[in-house]
């Protein structure tokens, strides 16, 4: 599984180029005849927002300080600079930042044209910024996530329980493999409604349906899937979907093709940003799904999440705050490393022996 910097790295090293479609794919140019004038510009203004975010990491009085930005820092970047055009809401926390991103980037974004998604100026590129991040995830872990080292302790989890629910933040389709290898079938994600022809359709409050009976397995995946996309079904509605085979030809039950809303995958990115959507449509059912699932544990497992997300972070306080549940993290740190970037909360739950370390790792 590619790190986060390994798809840094890759996103301002390697070629991408732009389809006449408006996907970003990996490599260079194959259409000489159309030249591809807007990734060069992009990848520009990434290297800025990368150095605003360094000089900004830098700053900060935590050990943390020093790390590299990462993809999710420059889409959370670059997401909160056009939104204030774009939702016409000031924040004014970013103001210094925009500022200086405008400044810095004015040659690349002054008569900017066209972008991803027909976007022009200084938000067309910034959101073209976005659109190339996240098609360099969405490769980068298609191709190169297949590696399932350690995941072998979820399928034997799974076999030893009546019912496991699992909450990932991740968006790649590891952990369905993993149970699949294994020979466990008994999986639910919310999208089981099969009526629509090449189609696994999502069902709202599919967890909350009595007529349903629970499988063995729930997966949630918080951010999102990486076959996960949005539908406009003929005659009937616009709803997420898992397409068979290639989400951009198939087809419903009637056998009329289905048209793509947004022509990429639905998973979230963006330090800071993504919490933005929790609230909202799909992410908010996912969110109240985790909510009502999570109030049924005494025990929540977490294995590789670092505790950055404050949205996420808002809810296991609120579920801590029930003193009989524990969190039991799984790390190969010893505490006083592994606590030292963490929340100051989870520190203190540490202290009232609330936390339990389990020197063990998943990749």
């Amino acid at each position: 599984m590619p790190s986060v910097y390994q798809i840094t790295n890759a996103a301002r090293d390697e070629e991408w180029h732009l389809t006449p479609d408006g996907v970003f794919r990996p490599g260079p140019n194959p259409n000489t005849a159309i030249p591809d004038c807007v990734t060069p510009i992009v990848k520009a203004f990434l290297a800025k927002v990368s150095d605003c975010a360094a000089d900004y990491l830098a700053e900060l009085a935590r050990p943390e300080a020093g790390r590299k930005p990462h993809y999710e820092d420059l889409f959370g970047l670059a997401e909160q600079a056009l939104r204030p055009e774009t939702d016409h809401v000031p924040n004014l926390a970013t103001v210094e930042f925009v500022r200086r991103l405008r400044r810095e980037t004015a040659p690349l974004h002054c008569g900017f044209k066209g972008g991803s998604v027909g976007g022009d100026g200084f938000v067309g590129l910034a959101t073209a910024a976005c659109e190339l991040l996240h098609w360099v995830v969405h490769h980068k872990l298609h191709n190169g996530g297949k590696d399932r080292r350690g995941l072998k302790l979820t399928s034997e989890t799974a076999s030893a329980v009546a019912e496991l629910d699992i909450f990932t933040l991740n968006h790649d389709l590891l952990v369905e493999a993993q149970l699949n290898a294994d020979g466990i079938t008994d999986i639910e994600t919310g999208f089981d409604d099969r009526t629509h022809g090449q189609f696994s359709v999502y069902r709202s409050a599919w967890w909350e349906d009595p007529k349903q009976p629970r499988k063995k397995v729930r997966l949630l995946k918080l951010h999102g899937s990486l076959n996960w996309w949005l539908y406009e079904f003929p005659g009937w509605a616009r709803q997420y979907a898992v397409p068979d085979g290639d989400p951009f030809h198939s087809r419903d039950q009637h056998d009329q093709l289905v048209t793509l809303v947004d022509y990429k995958a639905a998973f979230l990115s963006g330090t800071i940003v993504k919490e933005l959507r929790y609230g909202v449509g799909l992410w908010a059912e996912l969110f109240l799904a985790f909510r009502a699932h999570l109030a049924k544990h005494t025990h929540l497992i977490c294995c590789g999440y670092g505790f950055g997300d404050t949205g996420i972070n808002q809810r296991l306080v609120q579920w801590m705050s029930d003193t009989s549940n524990r969190l039991v993290i799984l790390t190969p740190d010893p505490p006083d490393l592994y606590f030292s970037d963490k929340p100051y909360w989870l520190s203190q739950l540490w202290k009232q022996r609330r936390v339990i370390i389990v020197p063990n790792y998943l990749e």
